[in-house]
């Protein structure tokens, strides 16, 4: 896929993941916590939604997004440890794995999920981020769930991920290492997420970075009982 070639430049030890667009900002200190940290000025801001899901289509409402509506849900069995997973999907603890090898861009990426009763990839554990990105497609970049959203950068320096209780988004295997968004591609028109597999065995050679959340990817959605429980 040539349009996601990267160039990296190493300049005063420093590497710089070549983008397009520039930031809007400066960012601030990362946060050092086990999750992620958010700086609120008060409880009226808009981005202080405590529930379990950290942001949904509304959000989505900026340049860097499609306007896609939402289908109606169908209700669907929920998963316990004792049950199979449909077919062509993976099994990990009590969630289920579909790669979707269809094109999307991120929002349309995140209605095939919504229509299958999953949200896209969201990591609760090192161990589930590793076991279910090493069946992405070789060679292809996935969309995941995490976001940093551009109207909130200058209160968030870490993305969210679409659900509550997941690992540290900072812990990733991130392109540049330790994370910052700026050398990892974010700017004010790439805010997605997305997953790189590649087919060399090099562990730094698979990563993690920000695309124009309209580029054409592959996705991962997952299923998970107490998600699929909270959406009926």
């Amino acid at each position: 896929m040539h349009f996601l070639t990267i160039t990296a430049l190493v300049l005063s030890g420093v590497i710089f993941a070549a983008v397009t667009g520039a930031p809007a900002t400066n960012d601030a200190t990362d946060a050092s916590g086990e999750t992620p940290t958010l700086l609120l000025d008060s409880e009226e801001q808009p981005h202080h939604r405590p529930k379990f899901f950290n942001w949904d289509y509304k959000d989505l409402g900026t340049t860097a997004f499609e306007d896609v509506p939402l289908p109606a849900r169908q209700p669907t069995a929920l998963i316990n440890q004792t049950e199979q997973c449909p077919d062509k999907w993976l099994r990990f603890a009590d969630s289920c794995y579909f790669i979707e090898t269809e094109l999307l861009g991120f929002a349309k990426a995140e209605r095939k999920c919504f229509e299958k009763q999953s949200t896209l990839f969201v990591a609760n554990s090192l161990e589930e981020w590793d076991t279910i990105r090493a069946h992405a497609k070789d060679a292809y970049f996935s969309w995941i769930g995490l976001i940093r959203f551009s109207h909130y950068e200058k209160n968030e320096q870490l993305p969210r991920w679409q659900t509550e209780g997941a690992i540290n988004p900072s812990k990733i295997n991130w392109l540049v290492k330790p994370y910052k968004p700026l050398v990892n591609g974010w700017t004010q028109f790439a805010n997605c997420a997305a997953s790189y597999k590649s087919p060399s065995t090099v562990e730094t050679a698979s990563y993690t970075f920000f695309y124009p959340c309209t580029y054409l990817l592959y996705s991962i959605c997952e299923r998970n009982a107490t998600i699929v429980h909270a959406l009926q």
